[in-house]
């Protein structure tokens, strides 16, 4: 069962469509899979004024990426080289999303129970190659006020 969009973004057509696969369909697993070169990721690092440039609706799903990869902007400012800016970035945005799906009740009970598991992925389109990112504990993705963990500059 696939539910795709622009950045991977947690919004509601998301969340009920998770909703739907687990309840219904009976998954037990959920990747968020961010990809090389991911176009809305490096949009959503656009300065603010470039974003506002674009149609309502995208301007919204950008400031809304945007928001979520706040939490590590000055990390990933710091990464010199263009590719890994970018590689890690999605990654960012990739467990950024985790921790929306997993703050929804239905899958925080379900992750909770050890019924489901909700992870983080980075597809390498150039080799084929994909990488499951080490998450932090299920507390860290618990609906609070705490920022995700700051990822390493490499």
């Amino acid at each position: 069962f696939v539910c795709r969009n622009a950045g991977n973004q947690c919004g509601d057509t998301v969340a009920g469509t998770v909703d739907y696969a687990l309840n219904h369909l009976g998954i037990k697993l959920v990747v968020v899979m961010g990809h090389q070169g991911c176009g809305a990721v490096k949009a959503a690092r656009l300065p603010v004024e470039l974003i506002m440039k674009e149609p309502p609706k995208l301007r919204k799903l950008l400031l809304d990426m945007k928001d979520s990869l706040a939490y590590c902007e000055d990390t990933l400012a710091n990464i010199m080289d263009a590719n890994a800016r970018d590689r890690e970035s999605v990654i960012a945005n990739a467990l950024a999303q985790v921790k929306k799906v997993v703050s929804e009740q239905n899958v925080l009970e379900k992750v909770t129970k050890g019924d489901v598991l909700v992870v983080a992925a980075f597809y390498e389109i150039t080799s084929g190659i994909v990488d499951f990112i080490e998450l932090p504990t299920l507390s860290a993705f618990r609906a609070s006020s705490k920022p995700l963990p700051s990822i390493k500059a490499a």
